[in-house]
């Protein structure tokens, strides 16, 4: 489980959110796409499909009502008879020109963080950028593993991290040698015109060498005991991001031309941190400990340095945030228009799009820098372990771009929480089997019951 803080009548309370995959016998369920709440894109920014439901058909017989469909009643049944919660699916849309089958994080249950639901919906978040809606067409899914129980969030910021964090563990699960073979699912394949199986891969491209499941916002000590050794060959990295600064506490926009200090709280996060690392690490070759030049990353670096001496130490200049041109230093809450139509850009695919005008970045600026950095750094470490402290966009960019089915234009998908720790493998010669960078956690975290993100 992992742990965050919310706020509910003035008080505060940790709730934990455990993610595990738990294998169900294949549901396979066809339904039209219909209207729902309109708050999946508008509001959460996750653009969801609602499948029509029959309730009419669980009330008394009705000579006005249609008798339902073997399909309609399947999907009935599984509202009413399968656990609320999130569950993996591999999905198609009927009827979409250049159609194929696609990875789907699905929620099924009472959306309990809204006031106005009054019946069960299934809404599946198709994990595949669409040029444009398709109400009314047939959705097909294959319905393979649970994920966790629905739960209600304090405010619509955490419901938005559990989504995007919902997201990034459905498609590692799903790109496992456990789920992936339901990509070529019969059922699947039959609804889309013109696409064999081995098309239909496309998500799962080289995951023959992943054999366990990424952990995502997960208890750092926990994943940890679950990682394989350091394989022959392979350079370990540990990619961290710093502790709470005052722009996190204050809700500024804080980028790579912005220095904050940690706060207290953000100190305290690097120094337990560090102390967990020193533990975890025990028998690691350690061979460096660096950090982007910016204080916040700096400070929380050297309080974790602190616990493995003799270990060097070093900075880099292109390890440093993003930088958000004319909008660096505002308050969020007075940009947030701007920053979203960013943020819907951006996940539109228009990753070459600089926030903050010409004096910011883009999602490929930042990607192209830090990669080149990092795979520098790593290369001619086989088999040691090197720790890099940087920052929010600077972590999203790496992982979204090295793991398999991401892509820059989903990289707000990915949670980063401060002092959160992302473990990858790396090789610097790989065959055609191979993965550049193989991802073995994401957003780990020691449990400290407060904090921000």
């Amino acid at each position: 489980p992992f742990w965050l803080k919310s706020t509910q009548g003035g008080g505060s309370r940790v709730m934990a959110v455990a993610r595990e995959v738990q294998p169900i016998p294949p549901v396979r369920l066809r339904a039209k796409v219909v209207h729902g709440f309109g708050r999946g894109s508008k509001t959460l920014g996750f653009p969801t499909a609602n499948l029509g439901i029959r309730w009419d058909a669980v009330r008394a017989p009705c000579v006005e009502m249609p008798v339902p469909t073997d399909e309609e009643r399947a999907v009935l049944n599984f509202a009413t008879t399968h656990a609320s919660g999130i569950y993996c699916a591999f999905g198609c849309v009927e009827g979409l020109p250049n159609g194929g089958v696609h990875m789907v994080a699905m929620s099924m249950g009472w959306n309990p963080t809204f006031a106005d639901v009054i019946a069960k919906a299934i809404e599946p978040w198709i994990l595949h950028d669409f040029p444009e809606d398709f109400y009314g067409h047939h959705l097909r899914l294959t319905v393979v593993a649970y994920v966790r129980p629905e739960l209600k969030f304090g405010d619509l910021e955490e419901l938005r991290r559990e989504i995007a964090a919902d997201g990034v563990f459905v498609r590692t699960a799903l790109a496992s040698p456990l789920l992936s073979p339901f990509v070529a699912d019969a059922f699947l394949v039959q609804g889309v015109t013109g696409v064999s199986p081995s098309v239909s891969r496309q998500d799962t491209a080289k995951e023959d060498e992943h054999k366990a499941v990424t952990y995502v916002s997960s208890d750092l000590a926990t994943a940890f005991r679950q990682l394989p050794p350091v394989s022959p060959g392979a350079t370990r990295l540990l990619l961290v991001r710093h502790g709470e600064t005052d722009a996190n506490e204050k809700g500024l926009l804080c980028g790579g031309s912005l220095d904050s200090l940690l706060t207290p709280f953000g100190r305290a996060q690097a120094v337990q941190l560090g102390g967990e690392l020193q533990g975890l690490l025990k028998g690691a070759n350690v061979d460096l400990v660096a950090s982007s030049p910016l204080s916040r990353a700096v400070a929380s670096a050297d309080a974790i340095a602190a616990r493995f001496p003799g270990v060097p130490r070093a900075t880099f200049e292109e390890l440093r945030e993003m930088a958000y041109g004319k909008l660096e230093g505002s308050r969020i809450a007075d940009v947030r228009s701007e920053m979203s139509e960013v943020s819907q850009r951006w996940r539109r695919g228009e990753t070459s799009l600089r926030v903050g005008g010409d004096g910011g970045e883009s999602p490929e600026g930042v990607a192209g820098r830090v990669l080149g950095k990092v795979r520098e750094v790593l290369r001619g470490r086989e088999g040691r372990t090197v720790l890099l402290v940087c920052h929010s966009w600077v972590n999203k960019a790496m992982i979204a771009s090295v793991m398999p089915g991401m892509g820059l234009a989903r990289m707000q998908e990915v949670p980063q929480r401060n002092c959160a720790v992302n473990v990858l493998d790396f090789r610097s010669t790989v065959g055609s089997a191979d993965l550049e960078f193989r991802v073995w956690g994401i957003d780990l975290t020691s449990e400290i019951p407060e904090g921000r993100l």
